[in-house]
């Protein structure tokens, strides 16, 4: 047969693959439910077809309460045991099987050995021992080594749990690695039979017990399955109580030629072992098991599973023999068919009674039960008319969709509603039919004349239709829904509509929710760039059209880097939820707060005649920032902004170059010393082309070498002679001549790269006081300045040691100068960079002093050796008694911490002449030279210009 033609061929026992196919799955797999019902045929088959057995040919010796009560507690002295043995040696029993373990030492070994020894009919227990030490394995439990070798053979008692927890077999052989003892039943049977031991190798002793040592992942091995007959009482040993055949010999003459178990019985210590005969779940002695598997074997009644793979062939034939008969038989025939069930259980019991092997029947049943049930649906499916089928599947269908439905006719009254319409309206379906679908839907939303004409137009033109927007839907418990209605027409005409209520509540939350965050700050809540774009766009466009004007407020909070490198970014963001809180409140109503990113705010104001409304805002904006902020428990913030303000459609009607603009005016305002607003002004688009170009001319700079240290001497007024120099940078800039640092210092701090040229100006300065010191000329300290952001790091610590060693200068011929308000800026971390740079042999002084807040216990706390008098205080000591106060000041200040004191920008004699007569240290400045290339200096280094010395003698002489 085709392909082709085989599955339409197999279509009609398709439900019979199916059986076949899962009761394979399970048999394979292992299912527990059917092994469990497996075992349980087995327990009602094997008493019906178990062959007559022969009279027992047992007897328990039972160590029993009554032995427990009249010898003592467990355990005794093993010299009891060796009694009994000895009694039962004379008494010439067949075979003495012994139930009870010895792995330990105890009193009484010595005696219970020469029992044994003197028996040579008794076999002693071993059983499997998990391995120890952390292997993975099994070993073996072993009697103590003086008991083994005094016992006729060694009997394992292992036993094997089935699926349901009970004990229906044990094997002819087991042990650790290999199967080399036999059971104990087997055992004692060879013994009682008259065959000769085998010796009992393999073993080692130790003090726990006689243990056989396993190697890593030793296995237990089982060979030879026993499956037992059902344990019912026709085939139970004799037992005897152990005290009785102590105590009464009449008991033991009884027992010749018979087989003697000997075994605890008593509870708690019987070893008890579930069976399937065990009353209310009471385990059965394992000494009664093993007696009971003793006369099995000696019986013959001992039975062997089939194997997995025989088990599904027997279980497929017989399936696929019940298929064709089913396939070929009428439906009357086909239920009589059912009895088919017994088949397999039945055979299984034929083969028990015949060959003594079980065939698990559960397999070849459940595929014939699922088989059967699985044709009889599909019967019953081919029979069911299509309307009772169709009418089935749409109320279903009703019932397991998420939307609620109601069913109504061509009267608009309610034939069914689904459970999710019973919780909207709170209506069982009984109570719902029969209203007209107006008065239902009055209860609970406003839009009812809506729905209800949609429901009409739906009968009407017999089509579907959606009202365009959710109505809003309030619960009998008070809960607020949006409902998206559908009305959808039910077959012909006149056959009703169905009413479809779809909950969009969470859509259009998560929606609005989604909106929002993609239009709003997360942090602040405050508009974002893109909202604030479009609100812009549109204001531009209003203004115009009005002819008003529109307002960008672009606000910059001054240092705020600071918060967050101090106090961290959780403060730093409660700082900006703050300052959101205010900017709010510093506007009109209808204007819009937007935060642009990170601390840069910027407010919209629409619908301006003037620009005195922006200048009154931006004044409440700076006087409200500029008010304590207290963010998780500090107080005493104070903020300051930079308000940048651009006008359109005046400045310009673009949105992005009106933001530009009011960008430009803030960062000019910052530039200025922040802390004020400023309004665009055409001439800032120059300012700011011209600073770009000057950072990236910088850059090219440095690597065009195109920047010089000058050095401008420094005059010990004490003798006139040259103390030090200062190096001064000078800039070549191509196409602009000499540029002053006061022109691209700025531009450098801001761009960064005043890192790099400060690190040149280090290693350029070492070098040439080296050179000069290796011309023989005058050695002077020459001193650099280094600017806040190298101070900002620890990094220019590095960069002064790696010129020092580079160029091979002494580290006193150096002197880093650092101003006063980088000083103060992070005191801490300023006192730590000053020791460091002390360390090195570099002294440390303190530029521009005066200009700053200094605190003289900071002060203090510095290795300063000098201080410099900033040239603004310089200028008018000679006729402003403030700046001369200051200095005077200055210059006790230093002398009473133990510092010189180096006073800048001195051009005239009367200065000079101030300065000595309060003892000023050192001087610098025009009046003896202004700063001179290398070249020219080298002539101060050999032999100064005679008017310094002449400028200071005289100074002295005026005094």
């Amino acid at each position: 047969m085709s392909p082709r033609g085989l599955l339409p061929a197999l279509a009609p026992h398709g439900g019979w693959l199916l059986a076949a196919g899962v009761a394979s799955l399970a048999l394979l797999a292992g299912w527990s439910p059917l092994k469990r019902v497996d075992l349980a045929a087995y327990d009602t088959l094997e008493p019906l077809f178990r062959a007559e057995a022969p009279a027992p040919g047992v007897v328990i010796a039972a160590i029993d309460e009554a032995t427990l009560a009249a010898l003592g507690r467990w355990p005794w002295n093993r010299s009891v045991h060796a009694e009994l043995i000895d009694r039962l040696t004379v008494s010439e029993v067949a075979a003495i099987g012994i139930s009870v373990l010895f792995p330990e030492p105890a009193p009484g070994d010595t005696e219970l050995a020469q029992a044994l020894a003197a028996s040579e009919r008794a076999v002693l227990p071993l059983a499997p021992r998990n391995a120890e030490d952390g292997r993975i394995g099994v070993g073996e439990l072993l009697p103590v080594p003086q008991l083994a070798s005094s016992a006729a053979v060694l009997g394992h008692v292992d036993v094997e749990l089935d699926a349901d927890g009970l004990v229906r077999r044990t094997f002819a052989r087991a042990g650790s690695e290999h199967a080399r003892w036999d059971a104990l039943a087997l055992a004692t049977l060879k013994i009682a039979a008259g065959a000769s031991p085998a010796p009992t190798r393999g073993a080692q002793g130790s003090q726990d017990g006689w243990v056989r040592r396993v190697a890593e992942r030793t296995p237990w091995i089982r060979d030879g399955e026993l499956l037992l007959p059902y344990p019912d009482a026709t085939s139970a040993p004799r037992v005897v109580s152990y005290y009785s055949l102590l105590t009464q010999p009449e008991q033991l003459r009884q027992l010749r030629g018979q087989t003697v178990f000997i075994g605890a019985t008593a509870h708690g210590i019987d070893g008890g072992l579930a069976t399937p005969a065990s009353p209310q779940a009471q385990p059965m002695s394992a000494v009664e098991f093993h007696a009971r598997a003793f006369e099995a074997l000696r019986s013959g009644l001992t039975y062997a599973t089939a194997s997995t793979l025989p088990t599904l062939a027997a279980s497929l034939v017989f399936l696929a023999l019940a298929a064709w008969l089913m396939h070929k038989a009428s439906i009357r025939s086909a239920l009589a068919l059912g009895g088919l069930v017994l088949v397999p259980p039945l055979a299984s019991g034929a083969a028990l009674g015949t060959m003594q092997l079980w065939v698990p029947p559960g397999a070849a049943m459940l595929g014939f039960v699922l088989g059967y049930l699985l044709w009889f649906a599909q019967y019953l499916q081919r029979t069911r008319g299509s309307l009772i089928h169709a009418r089935h599947d749409a109320d279903a269908t009703l019932r397991s969709i998420t939307d609620a439905v109601v069913a109504i006719d061509e009267d608009t009254r309610v034939v069914m509603i689904n459970p999710v319409a019973e919780r909207l309206t709170g209506l069982r379906r009984e109570e719902a039919e029969g209203r007209l679908v107006g008065e239902l839907l009055r209860e609970f939303t406003d839009l009812t004349a809506s729905a209800v004409g949609t429901v009409l137009a739906t009968l009407k033109h017999r089509q579907a239709i959606r009202l365009p927007d959710p109505i809003p839907w309030r619960s009998p418990e008070g809960r607020n829904y949006a409902l998206r209605l559908t009305a959808t027409p039910v077959g012909q005409a006149g056959e009703g509509a169905v009413l479809v209520l779809n909950d969009v509540t969470e859509t259009l939350a998560i929606t609005a929710r989604l909106q929002h965050e993609a239009t709003h700050d997360l942090l602040t809540g405050l508009p974002n760039r893109a909202l604030l774009t479009d609100r812009l766009h549109q204001a531009l466009a209003n203004a115009q059209r009005r002819g008003t004007l529109v307002a960008l407020l672009f606000v910059d909070l001054d240092r705020f880097k600071r918060i967050n490198d101090s106090l961290g970014h959780y403060v730093g963001d409660q700082v900006l939820q703050v300052v959101a809180e205010r900017l709010q409140a510093s506007v009109r109503t209808g204007d819009t707060v937007a935060r642009w990113g990170g601390d840069e705010f910027i407010i919209l104001m629409d619908n301006l005649h003037d620009r005195s409304a922006v200048v009154s805002v931006a004044r409440k904006v700076i006087d409200l920032l500029e008010r304590e902020v207290e963010a998780d428990g500090d107080t005493g913030l104070v903020l300051s902004c930079s308000v940048g303000i651009s006008v359109g459609p005046q400045d310009s009607a673009d949105a992005q170059t009106l933001l530009s603009m009011a960008d430009k005016a803030m960062y000019r305002g910052k530039i200025e010393g922040g802390a004020s607003y400023t309004f665009y002004a055409p001439e800032m688009n120059t300012w700011s082309r011209d600073r770009l170009s000057i950072e990236a001319a910088l850059r090219h700079g440095l690597t065009n070498h195109e920047f010089e240290l000058f050095y401008q001497p420094q005059i010990d007024l004490a003798n006139g002679q040259l103390t030090g120099l200062e190096a001064l940078i000078r800039w070549h800039r191509p196409g602009s001549g000499l540029v002053r640092p006061d022109v691209f210092i700025p531009a450098a701090e801001e761009s960064g790269i005043i890192r790099s040229i400060g690190e040149w100006v280090i290693r350029s300065a070492a070098e040439q006081a080296a050179r000069w010191h290796a011309e023989g000329l005058n050695a002077v300290p020459l001193a650099v300045n280094v600017s806040a952001r190298q101070c900002s790091d620890m990094g220019v610590v590095e960069t002064i040691r790696q010129a020092i060693a580079d160029s091979g200068l002494d580290p006193r011929m150096l002197k880093v100068e650092l101003t006063e308000s980088t000083a103060m800026h992070d005191p801490e971390r300023a006192a730590e960079l000053l020791r460091r740079i002390d360390g090195l042999g570099v002294s440390v002084a303190v530029d521009d002093f005066g200009t700053g807040y200094s605190s003289l216990s900071l002060l203090k706390r510095f290795p300063i050796s000098e201080l410099k008098i900033d040239k603004s205080f310089v200028g008018d000591i000679a006729g402003d008694n403030d700046d001369a106060a200051i200095v005077r000041g200055t210059i006790a200040l230093a002398h009473g911490l133990g510092m010189k004191v180096v006073a800048e920008g001195v051009e005239t004699e009367a200065q000079l002449g101030f300065l000595a007569r309060h003892h000023c240290n050192i001087a610098q400045g025009y009046l003896f030279a202004q700063p001179l290339p290398a070249d020219e200096i080298r002539h101060w280094l050999r032999l100064p210009p005679p008017h310094a010395a002449r400028a200071v003698f005289n100074a002295h002489a005026s005094h």
